[in-house]
């Protein structure tokens, strides 16, 4: 890659860089943004190259693995898109996949603390579809990067196989606020059950929004699938939930 190409791919980067150095990224689909509050201090010259540098091997990631496929693309294909050596590349990622899944755990976390947060009256059900739609903003700008992850995801039964163990990390992540919100020590089935019914609802509601080329609302499917899930209780069972 010459100077000018790498430039370019780093020049990208920094264009987004003040909101980056506040952004956890999940790219099974969810991005979770924490704003800087006003005594944030000022990243150093040293964090921002390293936010930099970061962002630019996930973007090169996500381009070569969505086009070419995760089995057929290499470490040094990334570094070289990202415009840094293969050892670079290690310093920051400790396998191939894993340049994928970094921040894995922020969505899940940020949704479980929004949900602590909800009022005490609302459904566990309309709680969670709260605590969903809050973090809508935060997921709407990444929907390119989102894109390309499903076809990434697509070309590799080893890949489609790590979102699912980490579906299984977030469900158990997420049982525990459920637990935590009915004042239980730790998660019962039932809780699992919720968690898991809930992250499928949105997974629906994700789908919809990627597949919708045109006038996507994120929001909209969040409620669409909410909508359709409550409409399989009748009321007296969705006082319950």
């Amino acid at each position: 890659m010459c100077q000018a190409e790498r430039q370019t791919t780093i020049q990208e980067l920094d264009d987004h860089l003040e909101t980056d150095l506040h952004l956890e990224t999940d790219l099974e689909g969810q991005s979770v943004t924490a704003p800087a509050s006003p005594t944030s201090p000022t990243p150093s010259r040293r964090q921002s190259h390293k936010v930099r540098t970061e962002r630019a091997l996930q973007q090169a990631a996500l381009e070569l693995f969505s086009h070419h496929g995760f089995d057929a693309t290499t470490t040094d294909d990334v570094a070289a898109r990202a415009g840094v050596s293969p050892r670079t590349f290690f310093r920051y990622f400790a396998t191939k996949d894993s340049v994928l899944f970094a921040g894995a755990h922020a969505w899940v976390r940020t949704l479980s603390d929004q949900l602590l947060a909800q009022p005490a009256q609302l459904s566990e059900v309309d709680a969670l579809r709260e605590s969903l739609l809050v973090l809508v903003p935060s997921v709407v700008p990444g929907r390119r990067s989102y894109v390309l992850f499903e076809r990434a995801v697509a070309s590799s039964p080893a890949l489609r196989g790590r979102v699912h163990d980490q579906s299984q990390i977030d469900i158990g992540r997420l049982s525990e606020a459920i637990a935590q919100r009915r004042g239980a020590e730790r998660p019962d089935p039932a809780s699992r059950l919720l968690a898991t019914i809930v992250l499928t609802t949105y997974r629906r509601a994700l789908d919809l929004w990627l597949a919708d080329t045109e006038g996507a609302d994120l929001r909209a499917a969040i409620s669409y699938e909410f909508d359709l899930l409550l409409a399989e209780f009748p009321s007296g069972e969705r006082m319950a939930l």
